[in-house]
């Protein structure tokens, strides 16, 4: 007794040693309930109610202990949690397996939560120690094989949940090591309910286990959805056709191949015992492995108890290999095949080479393909899961044509699966049915999603929730509650990156459909019941009003935000600098409007509201509504909609060129939107034109050149609108501020030649500056001058050989780096192109420092060095040295480094640009 219990002082101590990676984890904000230490980060512990008690205190000896949602890779170590602890939750982590032993020294556990983790494996042994624990779920795992040992040490235990696995069927006596089951459920995707689980209902019936009413067959397809527990032995039986879950050949269409190509395939399929076998016939007769004929045959891999694999690879195809590839699952019960058609050609033929594409949908190899031919390639994302859709199953191919001349045609992608999540669920939401009874539920679900607006990386993303705002708008007049969630999204997809927002313009004038439905939200919206209208955000504030035209007086409204230490307003950003709309506002630094009705006179710079500061002001004149010709003015007018709109920058007014007032920019410069754009605008009556201007005053995000007031106009290139200075004039302008006067309503900023404005992708980089090309061709005017010199009268210039050598050498690889660069360096649109003038430069600028090192050290020599006076007796003098040790310093050198970057990575050798 002594001396076991000295070792079991001793063991706690043993034990630190292992605990030290959880004990990393330690947050002191992270610690449970008092007297209830958990340290390990996502884990939380509170007290528990014995159970049968439905009133009092928990009991501070029983512990629960709370570690879902995290991302624990496996289970926490037993002596990191409290000695009383009965409930241990860890469902919705990533935990990957359980080792034996994983829960040993919890000898007081009852209850046992592990679902919704990614456990494939389960060692025997793993819940050793657990002999009080009455309930266990390892729902919605990957547990493919289950024996008896898996669940050794559990004599008490009550409930079992082993449902949403991907086992097809269970192995008799793998619940002998739990005597006293109650309830079970076991019901997967792939459970086939056939005479390999006809033991299970006598051994529920003899044993009083209750099968649960969700164990559901899957398989066959007679007894789908079917209760197992409500079956009969009888119905349990190996006959009729063979239905297997899985059986997938790859590739599964016709390939058209050369002679001497290589071509592989792969069967899967469902693995029901160790009598489940696969073979390959090639026009039905037998295929075994002969590589001397080139026909590599793999043994079949087995996995999780689930599904077998088997791999054939032709090696070096040959014309008899033309025919049908059959690959055949055999069973005690019964075969399934699947076949695919092979066509060699013999001779050569017009083709497309074999090529990847990776994009958002997945990551593609098309193999090479006879011109004229379809090529297809599986949607391949989630083997062994489903993502349903609303509206319909996806499709499971992508197809792309090979063209008469032997060239790639755009593929068609749309039936696969988006390989990012919030595309795919951003998609999910686009298929759904929207009507008034869900409309804002789907709205504040979006929102969520848009609030990581930020992070968004594929076009498609601001496309799908465009479409989606389009969409709201319908439902605006019935559900005022989704004009706010409407003017949020909008307000966090200008968090987008701006060249994301100018490829969904490009592809489906996105951003001009979001500008769109918030310029009509107030028509929608305001009635006689509802007249005003005010919506703020971080990026774009709305006001609405519903007035009557013959009291109209006037309308100034000024848009300001809290002032904040390095927030917006504070002080332009420097010519030169980046001038993208960074930082970005806090939380509470809301865009608001304030109106007043008249023409008070209200000064950006000297806003009256404490602590805030005004980005912009619009002036409504009083006559805005008594523009209209007496022919066109109704005898009654009806009420009218005022919208104001203010968007804290220009990042949603994406254009394919913006516009400008003609001759105002040089060749090769572009304007930006250097201020916030504030828009107005009536629904409901008609404004002529103006017989007194708008006057608009903004403040300044960034420096720029030659300030121009525009007004965004929706038909400008292909219809997506763009800027345009018709009918708008600068009235002046500050190093903070500028003020214009616009003869009509509409959206109003100010562009400038901005120092670092984006490049659009798409297009070229822009050019050199114009200065470049003149000096670049006289600098190669004077090197080959220099160069034909020196060819034609070598005899007479009285030069060294070395030094010959070494200048022209020199003189033509600053030629070539000079011209690759000015003629290459924009040609960014082809990869293949954009490559070989990066190689071209690392090399021609690698060698021209070298032949340089090289020239001065021959310089340095033939100054420095003197030949000793000649002595009797000496021999002949030496034989020069040859010049081709030179020729492999400066030239071979860079050769190596230039084919080692590239055979490394040729990615390295592109466009960097943002």
């Amino acid at each position: 007794m002594g001396a076991e219990g000295r070792r079991m002082r001793g063991a706690p101590k043993l034990l630190l040693l292992p605990l030290l990676p959880w004990l990393l984890l330690l947050a002191p904000e992270t610690w449970g309930a008092p007297g209830c230490p958990v340290p390990i980060r996502s884990c939380k512990c509170s007290g528990e109610r014995p159970k049968g008690l439905s009133g009092g205190a928990p009991n501070p000896a029983r512990r629960r202990v709370v570690c879902g949602g995290g991302d624990l890779p496996e289970p926490p170590e037993p002596g990191l949690l409290p000695n009383g602890t009965v409930t241990l939750l860890l469902s919705n982590n990533k935990i990957t397996g359980l080792r034996n032993g994983s829960f040993l020294g919890l000898h007081l556990l009852e209850k046992l939560d592990l679902k919704n983790n990614v456990i494939s494996t389960v060692q025997p042994g793993a819940f050793l120690g657990l002999g009080e624990l009455k309930r266990l779920d390892l729902s919605n795992n990957r547990i493919g094989c289950l024996a008896s040992e898996t669940f050794q040490g559990l004599p008490r235990l009550l409930r079992l949940n082993i449902s949403g696995n991907i086992f097809s069927s269970l192995q008799p006596r793998v619940f002998d090591e739990l005597p006293a089951l109650k309830l079970v459920d076991f019901g997967t995707e792939f459970l086939t309910c056939d005479c390999r689980l006809r033991w299970l209902l006598s051994w529920a019936r003899n044993h009083s286990v209750q099968l649960s009413e969700h164990t559901l067959c899957a398989y066959p397809s007679a007894l789908h959805a079917q209760a197992l527990g409500s079956l009969q032995e009888a119905q349990l039986r190996c006959e009729g056709a063979l239905e297997l879950h899985t059986h997938h050949l790859i590739p599964s269409l016709r390939q058209v191949v050369f002679q001497g190509d290589r071509l592989p395939f792969q069967c899967s399929a469902s693995y029901l015992g160790n009598d489940t076998r696969i073979r390959w016939y090639h026009n039905q007769t037998p295929v075994e492995g002969d590589e001397q004929a080139g026909i590599l045959l793999a043994e079949s891999l087995i996995h999780d108890c689930t599904f077998i694999t088997s791999e054939l690879t032709l090696s070096h195809i040959g014309v008899g290999a033309s025919g049908e590839w059959e690959c055949s699952v055999s069973t005690v019960q019964g075969n399934a095949s699947k076949k695919v058609e092979i066509v060699v050609l013999e001779t050569s033929a017009s083709y497309c080479p074999a090529e990847r594409i990776a994009n958002n949908r997945g990551d593609f190899r098309w193999p090479r393909t006879l011109a004229g031919i379809t090529a297809y390639q599986s949607c391949l994302q989630y083997p062994f899961t489903s993502v349903p859709l609303s509206g319909g199953a996806p499709g499971t191919r992508a197809s792309r044509r090979c063209d008469r001349a032997g060239r790639w045609e755009p593929g068609d992608y749309s039936h696969c699966l988006y390989t990012n999540d919030i595309t795919r669920v951003l998609y999910t939401f686009v298929l759904m049915p929207i009507n008034a009874s869900n409309a804002l539920t789907l709205a504040h679900q979006l929102r969520v999603y848009t609030a990581e607006a930020a992070s968004f990386s594929d076009m498609m993303d601001v496309v799908y929730v465009a479409q989606m705002i389009q969409k709201f708008l319908g439902y605006v007049d019935q559900i005022k509650e989704l004009v706010e969630v409407m003017v949020d999204m909008a307000s966090n997809l200008m968090l987008v990156d701006e060249h994301l927002l100018w490829l969904a313009q490009r592809e489906d004038k996105a951003c001009s459909g979001i500008i769109g439905a918030l310029e009509r939200i107030g028509g929608a919206a305001l009635s006689p019941h509802a007249q005003h209208i005010s919506v703020n955000s971080r990026n774009v504030a709305l006001e609405a009003y519903l007035i009557k035209p013959h009291s109209y007086v006037g309308l100034t409204c000024t848009a300001f935000q809290r002032r904040e230490a390095g927030t917006l307003g504070a002080r332009p950003v420097a010519l030169g600098q980046d001038p993208s709309p960074e930082p970005e506002p806090l939380a509470d630094q809301q865009l608001r409007f304030r109106c007043t009705t008249g023409r008070p006179n209200i000064s950006l710079s000297s806003f009256h509201i404490k602590n805030s500061v005004a980005l912009a002001s619009i002036q409504l004149p009083p006559s805005l509504f008594s523009s209209l010709p007496a022919a066109l003015a109704p005898p009654v007018p009806p009420d009218c909609t005022l919208q104001l709109l203010v968007f804290r920058n220009g990042r949603l007014f994406r254009s394919h060129g913006n516009t400008s007032r003609p001759g105002a920019s040089g060749p090769g410069k572009r304007r930006g939107v250097a201020t916030p754009v504030i828009f107005a605008g009536t629904s409901g009556c008609g404004v002529g034109n103006l017989t007194e201007p708008v006057a608009v005053s903004l403040r300044h995000w960034a420096e720029g050149d030659e300030p121009v007031a525009a007004w965004w106009s929706q038909e400008g290139p292909g219809g997506a609108g763009g800027w345009s200075s018709e009918g708008c004039q600068l009235r002046s302008s500050q190093p903070n501020v500028s003020s214009l006067h616009c003869q009509h309503l509409g959206n109003v900023a100010v562009l400038m030649e901005l120092s670092a404005f984006p490049r659009e992708v798409g297009g070229s980089g822009a050019g050199l500056h114009p200065v470049v090309y003149p000096c670049t061709a006289l600098l190669l005017l004077c090197l080959f001058s220099t160069i034909i010199t020196y060819i034609l009268n070598h005899s007479s210039i009285h030069v060294s050989r070395k030094g010959w050598h070494m200048l022209l050498n020199l003189c033509f690889h600053m030629a070539m780096t000079s011209a690759v660069f000015a003629g290459g360096i924009t040609l960014t649109n082809s990869q293949i192109v954009c490559q070989a003038v990066g190689i071209t430069l690392h090399y021609s600028s690698l060698s021209t420092l070298l032949w340089m090192g090289v020239k001065a050290r021959v310089l340095h020599k033939e100054l420095t060095w003197r030949a000793p006076p000649p002595q009797e007796g000496d021999s002949a003098p030496p034989a020069p040295h040859p010049m081709l040790r030179f020729y492999l310093i400066a030239g071979g050198i860079p050769l190596i480094v230039c084919g080692i970057t590239a055979a490394v990575n040729i990615h390295n050798y592109r466009d960097h640009s943002p």
